[in-house]
């Protein structure tokens, strides 16, 4: 079985008080903080409401937080939590793709597709088009992979964790898009590009398939 781990923060402005949090969460499993399945922090000074109860309505792919005051209208609140999920061949959020390079050996591709309603298989996430927001991606990979996603990457630095070197991308913050617009792939692909127009416009393939021109 293949595991993905993730850590996710969601900032998000009260609209209307309420003492429920409900974000979308499918398939994932959570790192307990104490007795809760995340964090509540106010972002901008104040004070965020105690946590009283956090629970998976699997039903309706709600991650639930239920808390003992309600939220300030217009506060701007920051939910955290940790998770993993298993990186499945179901092609459903973030999943796994497999292949057979010229030397017969499989490799494996993890990849998205969030379309329609599957970002939240890949994080927990208010998973509705018309909530649109700004995304800021962190991928860490095999230093012998790359890492692509909607933005261009601004950063790739590499960190020793349990003694193996990994690749630590960080990549622009996105314009404010819907969830199923979200893209983030992990590979061993490398890519042709143009080199004139102002556009910059880049094909990802196998590395043989490039190599070979297709």
């Amino acid at each position: 079985m293949y595991i993905f781990k993730g850590n996710s923060s969601v900032v998000f402005i009260c609209m209307e008080a309420t003492n429920l949090i409900l974000i979308h969460s499918n398939k994932l499993n959570y790192t307990m903080h104490g007795s809760f399945h995340a964090t509540l922090q106010a972002e901008g000074g104040g004070s965020a409401p105690a946590i009283s109860r956090t629970w998976l309505e699997t039903p309706t792919q709600y991650l639930v937080v239920q808390l003992e005051t309600p939220l300030q209208q217009g506060q701007r609140y920051r939910l955290s939590c940790n998770f993993t999920g298993e990186l499945a061949d179901d092609l459903a959020g973030f999943y796994r793709s497999e292949y057979t390079d010229k030397s017969g050996n499989k490799q494996v591709v993890a990849t998205t597709q969030m379309q329609a309603a599957d970002a939240r298989k890949a994080f927990p996430c208010f998973d509705e088009p018309a909530m649109k927001a700004n995304f800021t991606v962190t991928l860490v990979h095999p230093s012998n992979y790359v890492a692509i996603s909607n933005m261009p990457a601004k950063n790739t630095m590499q960190q020793m964790i349990d003694g193996e070197a990994w690749n630590v991308t960080e990549f622009e913050t996105t314009p404010r898009m819907s969830t199923y617009l979200l893209a983030f792939i992990v590979s061993q692909f490398t890519y042709v590009q143009n080199d004139s127009e102002s556009t910059l416009i880049r094909i990802w393939g196998r590395p043989e398939a490039i190599s070979e021109g297709q």
